[in-house]
């Protein structure tokens, strides 16, 4: 009887006790995926907060269109025609390179949000949120501004979509392409010479940012969340041998690495120039 009695008040003790850890447990999953406070973890919060009603006010930029010519050779090819060489592959979210006028790896193209392949250098937009002091400051941005997510999980399955550096700042999530697309462009429109390197990371596709300024190279991994706070430095490209690239842009040039991608050098002559492209200019 008193047995029976100590169960009948624990039962409802314990379910009690359940149903708290079952939403405990829900509070720390969500937890990874919540937006940071910007008021209280960046100095640059309200320049941030204007960039990004600005963007959601006039809508963020597509891929640009353009002309590509193919270095070597005198052809210049709308890069619509390039896209096309594609076939009906050119419907998949897939990353392509494309052989042209007798040029392996002419240039590449990706799917973007729009469900359409763009040349890479489209999505270089020409976007900076704000001035930033320091060429430190863009990377410490995107940490707390963008989450990390693969694209088949924001896509509904889709493998392979691309972010213009417009919408990679106004979409909190994003995986590499992106993180590198926008940290790239907004060190290029501060006057910096970055590229956005494709290539692989122990084992798996990957992209990351090479800065050159004042005669070295720096690796910059835009993914990085921890450990930018506060002081840092970018690390020397040539000690960050994980890295292995095959190739790499900017908002004009594309390049291939025609040697070993077992290299940290991203400015020597294995580095061909194989296309420039130029903007379609709006009429």
């Amino acid at each position: 009887m008193v047995s029976g009695g100590w169960s009948a008040i624990l039962r409802p003790l314990l379910l009690v006790l359940v149903v708290l850890a079952g939403l405990n447990a829900f509070v720390q999953s969500a937890a990874d995926v919540v937006t940071p406070q910007f008021e209280r973890d960046q100095p640059n919060a309200e320049a941030l907060s204007l960039a990004l009603d600005d963007l959601r006010h006039r809508g963020a930029r597509q891929a640009g269109e353009g002309m590509v010519d193919i270095l070597g050779t005198r052809h210049s090819v709308p890069a619509a025609d390039i896209v096309n060489l594609a076939g009906d592959s050119r419907f998949q979210s897939a990353f392509f390179t494309y052989d042209v006028a007798g040029r392996t790896q002419a240039t590449a193209s990706a799917m973007g949000t729009d469900w359409r392949h763009h040349i890479v250098n489209g999505y270089l937009v020409g976007y900076r949120p704000f001035e930033a002091a320091n060429v430190l400051e863009p990377l410490q941005v995107l940490a707390m501004r963008k989450r990390y997510q693969y694209d088949h999980l924001q896509y509904a399955g889709r493998n392979e979509v691309w972010q213009t550096s417009e919408q990679a700042f106004e979409s909190p999530r994003g995986d590499c392409e992106d993180h590198a697309i926008a940290l790239a462009d907004w060190l290029i429109e501060q006057g910096e010479d970055a590229r956005v390197v494709l290539g692989q990371y122990r084992g798996g596709g990957h992209a990351w940012v090479v800065l050159f300024r004042e005669g070295q190279a720096y690796l910059l991994e835009a993914t990085k969340k921890k450990g930018v706070s506060g002081r840092f430095t970018y690390p020397l490209a040539r000690y960050e041998t994980d890295y292995q690239p095959e190739m790499m842009f900017n908002r004009s040039m594309f390049w291939v690495n025609g040697g070993s991608r077992l290299t940290t050098d991203y400015a020597g002559s294995r580095w061909q120039a194989r296309s420039r492209y130029r903007v379609a200019q709006a009429l």
